[in-house]
């Protein structure tokens, strides 16, 4: 589970729309450096997942990937795709490797 301190706040959200993003088949990552605002966040709709049970699963899954890329000067927002669900925690963390990594020694 991510810390409370690496978690993005509301604050982190209004960034969005000055945030780049880069997507994979079953993610899509928003992602912006801000000195005061930081923090991970992870998007699970309905639209994605039906079930409550299944999203809030993957939702959790999600962030224990994300835990070693969340910094406190970094803005991350996961949203999750149709068939994410579906993964294997390993598979979904290699996905999410993939997709943080080229990312990591950027500044926007």
């Amino acid at each position: 589970m991510l810390p409370r301190s690496l978690r993005l706040s509301r604050q982190g959200f209004a960034l969005a729309g000055r945030m780049r993003r880069i997507s994979s088949a079953h993610f899509s990552l928003s992602y912006a450096d801000h000195q005061q605002i930081g923090g991970s966040a992870v998007i699970v709709p309905k639209k994605a997942v039906k079930g409550a049970v299944a999203r809030h699963l993957l939702k959790r899954r999600v962030r224990a990937a994300l835990l070693p890329f969340s910094r406190p000067d970094r803005v991350l927002i996961i949203s999750a795709r149709t068939g994410s669900e579906k993964l294997s925690f390993a598979e979904l963390e290699a996905e999410l490797s993939e997709l943080i990594r080229p990312i990591m020694g950027t500044t926007t």
